[in-house]
């Protein structure tokens, strides 16, 4: 080790000295060897350099990867809702019918891609189904208690309860741009499957954000275009625009491969002469006033070749239970289920609606977190009076006349209900063999199809007022109520309206309507929802014929009918988005 230590201090000593010997010659040398340093710094510096511009490149290169990946590629939401509902019919005579555990789910599977800033494609899959399977109607033929009819029909097809097969709800394009040729009108331009249900107003008792900028007097699922033009840098009016909206709820074009010409080929997709024309649907929506709190929208619109149905011809009759009127074995009548759907006219509608997000400025919490609505909307009925049918009114009062008098022939003051049936099955049976063999004599009892029950243009109107609260015991829950009144010849397009017992916003009397909405977690909410329809006409929730003719309930009950005169639905629900 010493001998380690010795060696170590002697180099020491040598290398010292030799330092110092050869200080001038160290001096010499250090120029050039330093110029060599320097030269080779600068080498250096330039591959940095030129490393560093390469690393930015690939970041460049990395970010468009990323943005294009962003977006190249669907985007997806779920909205699942697990509900029961617990419905109540009373009827014009006071029968009942309830059903107080329908249990139900509904799924939205939302979609959007938006490969550029100004293109968006959005979607929406669907079901909504009853709990269990759909058991068979023997007395429809053995077909589907549901999801077979009118239930399925397009406008309609999403919000009724059939099967858990999914359906497209959503599917369209949307073009934006901030300048139309230049000016400083914004504008967009929307084609495919639009987002019409669900809409302004509407959508606040589900806590939703409206899909559709309507909701008083249009609420069904529609194919179509909109265009819409922002012009609020144009007027200096906060929110103002005008937007152009085109549906068809119905299209006419023969099957691929269609058979129905025999031997003489018609075309695959032609029109077919045979059935219903196309049905369109245009009009537009100006909002004047929208900063955020309050909002002023105004819409109007008609639907062209509007459907109905037709009662059958009277002149047809051929007998019982095959003509116009149907004789019962216990002696009671009714009208013949043999109907048919006509195109019957254009119907026209309007609306103006008001919505205040907040009242005051600051006052507090609660009113920050109010809203207020009010909405008042107009239709009416353009008959072009084509078809013929049969005038029930008409019909029904010669029959009761002729019931009057054969029970005054034969005396009878105050008839039992089984006199007054035999008096009935008397007076029918004996009118149907008069017009059997003097089929000219029926021409009484019939008159222009007409639209709503009238052969001239009738209009109607609803109101609808609405206030929606913060719930202060609890956080972020929500308390509203609202009520809507309709006329006597009031026909809003609302048959897809959220509601079990039908559309409120349809009804020709009165509705109520509460609910309540507690978030529970993130994405996971609860609502008990109360509503409450009264009518004062019969028709509010038929199409655009005889279906739709508004009858007082005694009126109705004196030709035999029974309509619903009130019902209720009460609802619980649970809810999971994400």
């Amino acid at each position: 080790m010493k001998k380690y230590i010795v060696m170590s201090i002697a180099a020491a000593i040598v290398t010292a000295n030799a330092v110092a010997a050869d200080a001038s010659e160290t001096a010499a040398v250090a120029a050039p060897v330093q110029a060599t340093q320097t030269a080779s710094d600068d080498a250096l510096v330039k591959k940095v350099a030129k490393l560093e511009k390469s690393l930015k490149r690939l970041k460049k290169q990395l970010s468009k990867v990323k943005a294009h990946d962003a977006t190249d590629n669907i985007k997806w939401s779920v909205d699942f809702r697990t509900a029961v509902d617990s419905l109540k019919y009373t009827t014009a005579a006071g029968n009942e019918y309830k059903n107080s555990s329908l249990l139900s789910n509904r799924l939205w599977l939302n979609m959007a891609y938006a490969p550029t800033n100004s293109m968006i494609f959005k979607g929406q899959l669907s079901f909504n189904k009853a709990y269990g399977a759909t058991p068979a109607n023997p007395a429809n033929n053995g077909f589907p208690q549901r999801g077979f009819g009118y239930d399925t029909f397009d406008w309609v097809l999403n919000e009724n309860l059939l099967d858990d097969s999914l359906r497209v709800r959503e599917a369209y394009w949307l073009y934006m741009s901030d300048s139309l040729l230049g000016s400083k009108v914004s504008w967009t331009a929307s084609f495919g499957r639009r987002p019409s249900t669900n809409g302004f107003l509407i959508s606040l008792r589900d806590g939703d954000k409206p899909r559709s900028p309507l909701g008083h007097n249009i609420n069904v699922e529609f194919d179509g275009a909109s265009f819409k033009f922002g012009l609020e840098r144009v007027t200096n009016v906060s929110g103002m625009y005008l937007k152009f909206c085109f549906g068809r709820g119905l299209t006419n074009a023969r099957s691929r491969f269609n058979m129905d010409g025999g031997f003489k080929s018609m075309g695959d997709y032609a029109k077919d002469k045979n059935t219903l024309k196309d049905i369109d649907l245009a009009g537009f929506i100006f909002v004047p006033y929208d900063d955020g709190q309050y909002k002023v929208m105004t819409t109007y619109y008609r639907g062209f070749n509007v459907p109905g149905f037709v009662m059958a011809d009277p002149g047809m009759m051929s007998g019982n239970n095959t003509g116009m009127l149907a004789i019962n074995q216990d002696g009671s009548f009714g009208l013949n289920p043999g109907l048919s759907m006509k195109n019957l006219g254009d119907q026209d509608g309007a609306a103006i609606s008001l919505l205040v997000d907040g009242i005051g400025d600051g006052i507090n919490d609660f009113l920050d977190g109010t809203k207020f609505f009010a909405s008042f909307a107009w239709s009416q009925s353009r008959p072009d009076n084509v078809y013929k049918t049969l005038d029930v009114n008409k019909m029904m009062g010669a029959i009761q006349q002729g019931v009057q008098q054969a029970l005054q022939q034969q005396q009878i003051a105050n008839p039992t209900p089984a006199q007054m049936q035999a008096a009935q099955a008397q007076v029918v049976q004996g009118m149907i063999g008069q017009l059997q063999a003097n089929p000219q004599a029926a021409a009484q009892f019939v008159k222009d199809a007409g639209m709503l029950g009238s052969n001239d243009n009738e209009t109607g109107t609803s109101y609808w007022v609405g206030v929606n609260v913060p719930v202060m015991f609890t956080d972020d829950g929500t308390f509203g109520v609202e009520y809507n009144h309709g006329s006597k010849y009031w026909r809003p397009f609302t048959y897809a309206e959220d509601t079990m017992v039908g559309s409120k916003m349809a009804v020709r009397g009165d509705a109520i309507e509460a609910y309540y909405i507690q978030p529970l977690m993130k994405g996971f909410s609860a609502e008990v929802r109360y509503t409450k329809l009264n009518y004062d006409y019969t028709g509010s929730q038929g199409f655009f014929g005889a279906g739709g003719t508004p009858m007082t309930m005694s009126e109705a009950k004196a030709m035999g009918m029974d309509p619903i005169e009130d019902a209720q639905d009460i609802r619980v629900s649970l809810r999971y988005q994400f």
